[in-house]
């Protein structure tokens, strides 16, 4: 009695205590002598008394008359701190089967009543979050499929009302496509427990279909029901919203694949995650997973990957673009390209760079369109200066042949003397003959110029050198000329090919027609690669040219640096004139007393 943990007394019929536990008296800090008589209903430990008394009167009274009587009360302890009680009172009988006395007794159940209200509290969210959830909840019975109870999402999602639940099935909720797969979860939770998420559809109270992403559990009850609570989330807006992204991917892919343009994105380590076809295309692959993951140095030499890189740091560091760019890429391969480049970066919501787009236009044919341009605008310019100078040149020669007639024709009228007049006339003669050797001259100047359209055509160069040999045999053993030709008997070169034949006839002439009196002509032929030019070399021993002093004039039109007779200062106006109109040019070295070396340009394109 004295030893039980809950608050335990006797009292009789009439609600005087006779007896009570120590645990009640400790509870209460009482003494036996403060409860013993006293009645049940006067205890201290009521909350109030005076409201309660007669309640616990009627308690008593019914338990004398045989009633078990329970229920939860709250009392005070000895801090005057309520306390919740789990409170019997039970009648006792003697051997008549009369009541003779009560047996109270009671037990704290403070933490069970907490637990118990923090349970509401939890259920009551639990239903609230039940009905607000857009997703939808399903209880049903696992064996029959009966659908048990649902909450408002999924009566809003399918048009099932509570009303429709006692005569619905799981399966109804399943069109018949996809009822196999409906057997196939149902064996997966029978065997887990627990079933998804997996993508399935739901079939409305209309007969038409959604998409739901569903998940459940197995849970059983006390009556050892087995239930499946289940939760469908619509996501019919989800699979719009995906849908509307791949069509706006798709249009976007279209739009940048047919744009005239390379574009690409890079990540932070300046792999490429996105390509065009036009991107793909020069990187020289047709499938984008050739190229996706890959950075500069997988296409292009060190050298220009390196750059590239920088590039991108830059952009990606600064979160400054660059913008229309001129670059040069260097594939493996050696090909070159030029671009017109711009990188701008991709800057995420955190404010720092996830990555770049480069833009690129390949300017290659743009720029020699430019370089011919300029080109062009310098031979037009060289034309135009040589045209004035070719004006001039007509207008002096002419109006000095014209003179010299009329002076030689007004002698010749006022000459009496015969001899005298055959003298004229034989002066007249070779007047003649002069002016028709510079209209010679300056028609050939002439058809240079004129004669721009001339295709050039591979020659070889050491058959060239050999009819020239031929054609100058007499002159050169006349003059005990030696001619040294060290070039390979493979060389070609691109000329017009009358052309080269009158370039190769005037320097080898000149070379021996301006030999130094004390040695014989020696004339060295070699041939070398420049960038896109093939170099004749064309070196002799004779008397050279003070450049210092007539560089400017060398190749001018009647231009002349000794005293030779046979000098008329138009060989190598109208040689450099050929070798310019086929877009090539001369440079000239030479010493004065040792010789002179011409380098001929012959340019390889067309």
């Amino acid at each position: 009695f004295n030893s039980s943990y809950q608050f335990t007394g006797i009292l009789d019929t009439e609600g005087t205590f006779l007896e009570i536990n120590d645990t009640a008296l400790k509870f209460s800090d009482l003494k036996q002598e403060d409860i013993i008589n006293k009645k049940f209903w006067d205890a201290y430990w009521w909350p109030i008394p005076d409201m309660v008394k007669e309640g616990l009167k009627q308690v008593v009274a019914a338990a004398a008359q045989g009633e078990f009587m329970r229920s939860e009360i709250v009392v005070i302890d000895k801090n005057k701190q309520p306390i919740p009680v789990d409170f019997s009172l039970k009648p006792i009988y003697n051997e008549d089967g009369q009541v003779v006395s009560l047996l109270a007794e009671g037990r704290m159940i403070k933490e069970m009543v907490e637990a118990r209200q923090k349970l509401k509290i939890s259920e009551k969210k639990f239903r609230s979050l039940d009905e607000l959830s857009p997703i939808a909840y399903i209880l049903s019975d696992f064996e029959t499929g009966e659908i048990l109870d649902c909450n408002s999402s999924f009566e809003n999602a399918t048009a099932y009302g509570k009303e429709d639940l006692a005569n619905l099935r799981y399966s109804d909720l399943v069109p018949d496509s996809s009822k196999h797969k409906l057997i196939n979860f149902l064996k997966e939770v029978d065997l887990k427990g627990t079933y998804g998420p997996f993508e399935h559809k739901f079939r409305k109270k209309d007969g038409t279909t959604y998409p739901v992403l569903i998940s459940g559990s197995l849970v059983g009850n006390k009556k050892g029901r087995k239930l499946l609570w289940s939760t469908a989330q619509d996501i019919s807006e989800v699979r719009k919203k995906e849908k509307q992204i791949r069509d706006e991917q798709k249009l976007l892919k279209t739009l940048i694949d047919n744009l005239p343009l390379n574009v690409y994105i890079k990540d932070l380590e300046s792999r490429k995650v996105l390509v065009n076809k036009a991107e793909l295309n020069y990187c020289g692959f047709k499938d984008e997973s050739e190229v996706l993951g890959k950075n500069d140095f997988d296409f292009y030499d060190k050298e220009s990957a390196l750059i590239s890189r920088e590039e991108d740091l830059s952009v990606i560091n600064s979160l400054e673009p660059i913008l229309g760019k001129e670059t040069i890429s260097v594939k493996k391969d050696g090909s070159l390209t030029r671009f017109m480049s711009s990188k701008i970066p991709l800057i995420g919501p955190d404010g720092k760079a996830s990555g770049l787009i480069g833009i690129s236009m390949d300017i290659s044919d743009l720029k020699q369109k430019e370089e011919e341009l300029r080109d062009l605008i310098n031979v037009t310019s060289i034309q135009n200066k040589q045209l004035i100078n070719f004006a001039h040149i007509v207008s002096h020669n002419l109006r000095s042949h014209t003179a010299n007639f009329s002076m030689l024709l007004e002698f010749l009228v006022d000459e009496k003397d015969e001899k005298e007049q055959d003298n004229l006339i034989k002066m007249l003669t070779e007047a003649s003959d002069n002016l028709l050797e510079t209209l010679d001259n300056l028609n050939e100047v002439v058809a240079i110029s004129t004669n721009v359209n001339l295709d050039k055509k591979p020659v070889n160069l050491n058959e060239k050198i050999v009819a020239a040999e031929k054609n100058l045999a007499a002159f050169l053993k006349k003059n005990n000329a030696k001619i040294i030709n060290k070039i390979p008997d493979d060389t070609f070169i691109k000329v017009i090919p009358a052309y080269i034949d009158s370039i190769l006839m005037n320097f080898i002439t000149n070379s021996v027609k301006y030999k130094d009196d004390s040695r014989d002509p020696v004339i060295k032929l070699s041939v070398s690669k420049k960038t896109h030019y093939t170099v004749l070399s064309i070196e002799d021993n004779g008397l050279g040219i003070d450049l210092n002093k007539y560089g400017e004039k060398l190749f001018g039109m009647y231009k002349t640096f000794h005293d030779n007779s046979d000098a008329r200062g138009i060989g190598l106006y109208i040689t450099k004139n050929q070798v310019e109109a086929m877009n090539g040019k001369i440079m000239a070295c030479s010493e004065v007393g040792k010789g002179t070396t011409f380098n001929i340009y012959f340019n390889d394109k067309n």
